[in-house]
C-alpha cells in the first residue's frame, strides 16, 4: 500500500511540475499603430498564469505583468476590447468567473 501511495504521489508531482507556455496572443489597434502581445506561462498546472503584456507603439516597447488563475491562457480567458486607437481594455477571465480588467492607454 505504501508503494502504491508513493508511486501515485511521485506521478502527481512529476506531471504538475511541467512548465506551461501559452501561445502568444496579438491584437492591434484599429489604425494598426499600437500592438499588444500577451504571453503567458506558469511553472506548473497548480500555479497561476503570469501574463506578460507587451505594448509596441512608435517603435517603443513597454511591458507589464499580470497574474491570473485560469485553466488555459487563450482566447477563452483573455479578451481585448478596443475603445479607440489609443485605448484598450484587456480582460482576464479567471477560473472562478471573476474578470480582471487591465487598462492600456497611450498618451500622445
Amino acid at each position: 500500500m505504501k508503494t502504491i501511495c508513493f508511486i501515485l504521489l511521485l506521478s502527481i508531482l512529476c506531471f504538475s511540475c511541467v512548465k506551461q507556455q501559452a501561445e502568444p496572443m496579438v491584437s492591434y489597434s484599429p489604425d494598426k499603430q499600437l500592438k499588444i502581445v500577451v504571453s503567458a506561462n506558469r511553472p506548473s498546472q497548480l500555479d497561476s498564469w503570469m501574463a506578460e503584456i507587451e505594448l509596441t507603439h512608435a517603435g517603443k516597447i513597454s511591458t507589464v505583468v499580470q497574474e491570473f488563475y485560469s485553466d488555459e491562457a487563450d482566447s477563452s480567458s483573455i479578451f481585448f476590447e478596443w475603445k479607440s486607437n489609443a485605448e484598450c481594455m484587456i480582460h482576464f477571465k479567471q477560473r472562478d468567473g471573476i474578470v480582471i480588467h487591465v487598462p492600456v492607454k497611450i498618451h500622445y
